[in-house]
């Protein structure tokens, strides 16, 4: 019987996986997502071949004198640009305001999102010379073609930390739970900060990652 298990047939002999002959064309075989405790559950399933792949996108920036309104990048044309975080948004709330094309497109920390994806997770660190509150709002903007209006962002996440009273001591930030986690195709993502008491120094070094999958 030995000779007739499976992994002893030979090419001609050996069927194909599961649903190999309706499947489309550049898709591969997945286990997909179950409901056990376990995760063990899943069923076969063919998925596209350009839906595959985790993004990672780093956000990286700092402000000497932290204001209480959130604050986005420099313009790409200024030298500080696009680590330093100084622009004042004119408001603490996110969609209390807005940013007209000129501003967004020009926001040194800005990335284009290639295709549509999935924000699944935001870790890094923070750094605070105060135990002020800081509060990092990861941003999301959809460009219209052709439009010149100013566009209110689309929070994907808003993270808040305390201070450590120093610049040498860093806040760990692993954050799994997404506020608005689904993006676009041609969206630009940028990050803003304040702190709850102006004049903080404060040095943020992020990873936001994304899957297509």
């Amino acid at each position: 019987m030995a000779a007739n298990e499976h992994k002893n047939l030979t090419d001609i002999n050996r069927h194909n996986p599961k649903g190999f002959e309706t499947a489309i064309n550049e898709t591969t075989l997945v286990k997909g997502a179950g409901s056990s405790p376990t995760g063990t559950d899943g069923n076969l399933i063919w998925q596209s071949k350009s839906l595959m792949g985790v993004t990672n996108y780093k956000m990286q920036g700092f402000t000497t004198s932290g204001i209480t309104n959130y604050a986005h990048g420099e313009d790409v044309n200024d030298s500080k640009s696009p680590y330093e975080m100084v622009v004042d948004y004119g408001s603490s709330t996110v969609s209390s305001g807005s940013l007209t094309p000129t501003k967004f497109f020009r926001i040194g920390q800005g990335c284009v999102i290639p295709e549509a994806s999935t924000v699944t997770s935001i870790s890094g660190w923070i750094t605070v010379s105060t135990n002020n509150t800081v509060t990092i709002a990861l941003c999301k903007i959809t460009p219209v073609e052709d439009a010149s209006a100013a566009v209110v962002p689309i929070v994907i996440d808003e993270i808040a930390i305390t201070g450590l009273n120093s610049n040498d001591k860093g806040v760990r930030i692993n954050e799994t739970t997404i506020t608005t986690d689904t993006l676009a195709a041609g969206d630009i993502i940028f990050p803003m900060i304040k702190v709850s008491v102006a004049g903080s120094g404060i040095y943020m070094n992020l990873i936001m990652q994304t899957t297509t999958y």
